[in-house]
This record gives structure tokens, sequence and C-alpha cells, in this order.
């Protein structure tokens, strides 16, 4: 017994020791205060449940050295197409940010959201960065990457006629998010447009556009669309928005190694299927109140319906993919990498 005790003893004072070593190595760093640039709403998810939860983990991790600053609405400047151009002049450390805002970076990247490459985030997220050294990585030397991820596959919001067959939608101007969602709702016989998610809801309530082809959490808080819209269609397959949290190169290099490696412990390829499953459960959520009727009358396609538009859908993804070919990305070779 009285071995069991000076092991005890023993053993616990080399804890002690450890620990006091571990936070010496962070206290020998100059304490950092990165600031992380989001131009959504404080409500909206990703603020409250992912930034918001990774700044406390990070201060966690580091003993308080190094913490993490949200600066939410666009407070570090307004409008989310600069959000890319914000990290890299280092407006901020870290910016949250769309893909498609500056698509022409990103071509490789942005395949990862054609249509037919998940039915979840989750399922898009975690194609996504099993092939990303190989096929994406090159599209971000100027940064850090922390975490890029998808959104559940688009469905059709629209402000005024119920949707349910391609010649519903024919003529309608639909909000897209990208400029590679064009060849899909073309082939739809719609007109695609573009503008930045803060002018959409305005956008809806005028009539500039006549419906929104995007995930459904943005159905109710915060961007409330479901309030200008009557009827949500779901059931063809939709494209996925890509989204990114990214941190200036010299920011990074500015950390200490204990930095750098707690942070990295917080982030990348983990980070991002979770962030994905976290948000896709807002979408799960918001489909289940449109199907309830919470301000919308919900349309799910019938299997024929939703094949004729898949058919017309598919063969446009399949005629862009070989219009990037003739550009030089191997556009099909990254297509068919996602699908194993």
């Amino acid at each position: 017994m009285q071995i069991h005790r000076i092991n005890a003893t023993l053993a616990g004072a080399f804890l002690g020791i450890a620990l006091v070593a571990g936070a010496a190595s962070f206290d020998a760093a100059a304490a950092k205060e990165l600031k992380l640039a989001s131009f959504t709403p404080a409500p909206h998810h990703l603020n409250k449940h992912v930034f918001g939860p990774l700044a406390k983990k990070v201060a966690a991790a580091t003993g308080g050295s190094l913490t993490i600053k949200l600066f939410v609405g666009g407070s570090l400047g307004k409008g989310p197409i600069q959000q890319y151009k914000r990290v890299v002049e280092r407006v901020a450390d870290m910016t949250f940010g769309v893909h498609a805002y500056t698509a022409t970076l990103f071509p490789r990247t942005l395949i990862a959201g054609r249509p037919g490459l998940g039915n979840t985030s989750d399922e898009v997220t975690r194609r996504l960065w099993r092939v990303y050294d190989k096929y994406f990585k090159g599209e971000y030397k100027r940064v850090k990457v922390l975490g890029i991820w998808s959104n559940w596959p688009a469905v059709l919001i629209s402000r005024t006629k119920p949707v349910r067959t391609l010649a519903d939608v024919k003529g309608m101007k639909l909000r897209v998010t990208s400029t590679s969602d064009d060849p899909q709702v073309k082939a739809w016989g719609a007109v695609p447009q573009h503008m930045g998610m803060t002018d959409v809801y305005n956008a809806m309530s005028n009539g500039i556009i006549d419906a929104v082809y995007i995930a459904p959490s943005v159905l109710y808080r915060p961007w409330n669309f479901s309030e200008p819209a009557k009827f949500v269609t779901e059931g063809m397959t939709g494209p996925s928005n890509l989204f990114f949290l990214l941190m200036n190169k010299q920011s990074w290099d500015g950390l200490s190694k204990p930095h750098q490696t707690a942070l990295d412990k917080l982030t990348g390829a983990g980070f991002s299927v979770e962030t994905a499953r976290s948000w896709q459960g807002a979408d799960i959520r918001a489909l289940k109140a449109a199907k309830g009727g919470k301000n919308v009358e919900f349309i799910k396609l019938t299997p024929a319906q939703a094949a004729a538009f898949d058919k017309v859908s598919m063969a446009a993804v399949k005629k862009d993919l070989a219009a990037l070919e003739k550009k030089g990305i191997n556009a099909n070779e990254i297509y068919q990498a996602m699908l194993k």
C-alpha cells in the first residue's frame, strides 16, 4: 500500500510538472489576439455555433495566450465579395467568405459544388477534403486555410409562383450563388441573377427576382426569405455552395510554434466536417418547418418531376465540365474523383 501511495504521489508530481511546463510554453509566447471578420449578422448559425465556439476552444487550448475576436455584420468592411481580399490585405487576420463571390480564383474548388456530388453538407465536405491535397490546395497559396465546407444542396424558393415542372421555371429571374450555377438554370430556361446575400431579401420583396436557388436554412432567421417568398420546391439535384475560413499568411507566420500547433489541431478537415454537420442541422430544421407550412407552401417533386429537372441539369453539368477542360482544367477528373 505504501508503494502504491508513493507511486501515486510521484505520478501526480510529474503530471503537475508537465502541466506547468505546458503552460510555460504558451506563457513564453507573446500573447496574440486575432481578428475574425464575418459578413453575416450576429444571429447567424456560423457566428453562434461555429466561430464563437472556435474562439473559446483556441483560448482554452492556449491558456488564453491566443484569442480570437469575432467581428460580425461586416464591421471590418461591408460587402461579402471583399472577404478574400480583406484576408490577403490583412484587414482581418481571418475571414469567413463564399468561394462563389471570387469564383475566378477557385475554378477547381468550385467543381466540388456541382450538382450530383452529395446529398448533404457532410457528404460533399468529406468528399472535398478527400481530394483537397491533389486538386484544390494549389488555389490557396496566398493564404492559410483553416476550413472549407459545403452547405446543403440548393432548393428552389419562389416568390409568387409554385414550381413543379420545367415549364414553371422558364423565364424566371432566378438568383444563384455562383456563376458555376448558370449553366444549370439556363438549361432550365431561367435567367440567372447574381447579387450578395444581403441584397436578396429586398430583391425578392420588390420583384427584382422571382426566386432564389439556395440552401433551405435561409428561409428563417437571420435571412427570413420565407417572408417575401411563398413556395419552396425540393427534389431536383441541386448544387452546393462552398465556404471558407482563411487566415492571412503574415498573421499565421507571426504566431509562435505552440500557437500554430494549437490552431492546426482545432481547424482543417475535421473542423470543416464538423462545421458542415452543424450547419446542415439548421437546413434540416428549416426543411421540417417548411414542410409543416411555416410561412410557405412546401412542394416535394415526384420522382418523374425530379427526373425531368435532373436530366437537363446533368447534361448542363457535363457541358460545363467540358468547357472547363478547354481552359486547361482537369474538370472531369476532379468530378469523378469526388464521386469515388
